[in-house]
């Protein structure tokens, strides 16, 4: 178990439990109702994420705690309680939706965990956006399909990605445009294609138009990589970017040659330019 704030145990009397992987719209119902001293508790897989770790806690009100699967993946709904109650000596409020499963096998759900907490369970019912659930599935799906402002919906703010930066090819500062690359570790990328973005260096951000796929045109590696359109612009020393998904452009193509990729990019900047000049609100990203 590992708390991401400076907080102590010992304060935690309400918790929150799910895996909270984007912390969208039916997990804010969930923060709603912890009350004070409340903390969230991400049960986490080891699999690519909307939010890894405690990225979790740059969007949320609370304290968040992390707790990997494979810690509490053998024991019954009893033990796993217990572990609840035997780290948090204070809890006194468990919260969860009303599909919470938990208990090797998943065996344990809502009515099992009321009868087995001797504090409060709250059981908090389905939040529905434009018809259907809100769950991390959805989200997921929406964003392996290009769409990130459907995804933006779900999660109240534009979908982010975040990675160390890597060097590239070196390419477009010398043939077409400058870029950042990154690698994005444990984060879920959109689909492959170019969006209009808001990259955040240093905790400050700047419009920018960014590329998710193989460089079909160069040298076919799989690449993230962001373009600042900001000129003479200075970002100071940084290892690390994040990137927030506004709107897809297009998608990857192969160019005859790098002349006519360097027109489409140039097109795909004025296109970004004009898509953030309506969003210039996204950029309170969290």
């Amino acid at each position: 178990m590992n708390i991401c704030s400076t907080i102590e145990k010992s304060s935690i009397n309400a918790l929150a439990l799910g895996g909270f992987d984007g912390l969208h719209l039916g997990h804010r119902a969930l923060i709603e109702r912890l009350g004070e001293n409340g903390a969230l508790l991400a049960i986490e897989h080891d699999r690519v994420c909307l939010t890894p770790g405690c990225v979790r806690e740059r969007f949320c009100p609370v304290p968040v705690v992390i707790l990997p699967l494979e810690q509490i993946m053998e024991l019954t709904p009893a033990q796993f309680v217990a572990a609840l109650k035997s780290e948090l000596v204070n809890l006194r409020r468990l919260v969860v939706g009303y599909d919470f499963r938990f208990g090797k096998d998943r065996v344990g759900g809502c009515e099992e965990l009321k009868q087995i907490f001797d504090g409060e369970t709250i059981v908090v019912p389905e939040i529905a956006f434009g018809g259907s659930a809100v769950h991390a599935a959805r989200i997921r799906s929406l964003l392996l399909d290009g769409n990130v402002s459907g995804a933006a919906r779900l999660l109240a703010r534009p979908h982010m990605i975040e990675g160390a930066v890597v060097r590239g090819q070196g390419l477009g500062g010398r043939r077409l445009y400058p870029t950042i690359n990154i690698s994005t570790e444990k984060f879920l990328a959109p689909q492959d294609g170019v969006y209009a973005t808001y990259t955040e260096i240093n905790q400050k951000c700047f419009p920018s138009v960014s590329f998710i796929g193989r460089r079909l045109s160069a040298d076919g590696a799989f690449s993230i990589e962001t373009h600042i359109m900001k000129e003479s612009v200075d970002l100071g020393e940084f290892d690390r970017v994040a990137i927030f998904f506004i709107d897809r452009l297009r998608g990857n193509r192969r160019f005859d040659d790098l002349d006519a990729l360097k027109e489409q990019i140039a097109k795909d900047i004025e296109t970004s330019k004009t898509t953030l000049s309506f969003k210039e609100s996204e950029c309170a990203l969290g």
